[in-house]
């Protein structure tokens, strides 16, 4: 079992994404200077944090539906590379293509091992 693979993993990068999602909902200005930058047009915005919030929860099944939170960092690696090439296209700063790229990078990753479960493939918490 790797790190990528160890549930608690999936449980914190689904409160991070909560926490984005939260962000990206108020917005924080930095977030909403970024969507300017990325010319994601305003009526598009809400879509966002609860694509976010959707995927917190998905990661956060880790605990029951592995197959759930696999899925979800499959979902993960295509929004982050769309996102990757946004980003680029827009010619934006590297501060803010850096994080694009190493979350691509990890929800591929995690992708492509699965998350680990518990002993043979079993749920992690049954019922």
């Amino acid at each position: 079992m790797s790190a990528l693979t160890a549930r608690p993993t999936y449980a914190a990068l689904a409160a991070f994404l909560a926490g984005d999602a939260v962000a990206s909902a108020i917005p924080v200005p930095y977030v909403a200077k970024n969507m300017d930058a990325m010319g994601i047009p305003e009526e598009v915005r809400w879509a966002v944090p609860v694509a976010k919030a959707a995927t917190a929860l998905g990661l956060a099944s880790v605990f029951r539906f592995p197959a759930v939170a696999r899925l979800t960092t499959g979902l993960l690696t295509l929004y982050f590379a769309g996102a990757l090439g946004i980003h680029l296209r827009v010619r934006n700063r590297i501060a803010n293509i850096v994080p694009a790229v190493l979350l691509l990078m990890v929800f591929a990753a995690m992708t492509a091992q699965g998350p680990h479960t518990a002993g043979g493939g079993v749920r992690a918490l049954e019922p």
